[in-house]
């Protein structure tokens, strides 16, 4: 009776193992689609500003001393907050949605564009 309590136990141990791995992996799994989402979202804004600004008369070269200039002053990458703050209720709003430069208020659903470099509020 020993041995096959000790043996439940094992299976026991090896399932719940198993049970959080898949759980560790559906999160992982979240946050990847989430990262792409965002990803998917900057690059779209990165093309439709350059072809605005090249549209405009803007070089190259001009884009090129602008990133450098921005460089120089201190900037560094930092994980992004996109959000703003509702308008009809005051809360944060985040961008985890799939729908571009758009959220939804989850407490009063109120639908907010959120647009990347945006100031937060």
């Amino acid at each position: 009776m020993a041995m096959s309590r000790r043996w439940a136990h094992q299976v026991n141990r090896a399932l719940d193992k198993a049970s959080t791995e898949r759980r560790h992996n559906s999160i992982l799994s979240d946050k990847e689609q989430e990262f792409d989402s965002h990803r998917i979202k900057v690059e779209m804004a990165a093309l439709v500003l350059w072809e605005c600004l090249s549209e405009m008369g803007v070089t190259r070269e001009e884009l090129d001393l602008k990133m450098k200039e921005i460089r120089e002053r201190g900037w560094t990458i930092t994980p992004p907050s996109f959000y703003r703050i509702c308008p009809k209720c005051g809360k944060k709003v985040f961008d985890y949605t799939e729908k571009r430069f758009e959220a939804t208020c989850v407490y009063c659903g109120q639908t907010i564009n959120i647009y990347p470099g945006d100031t937060n509020g």
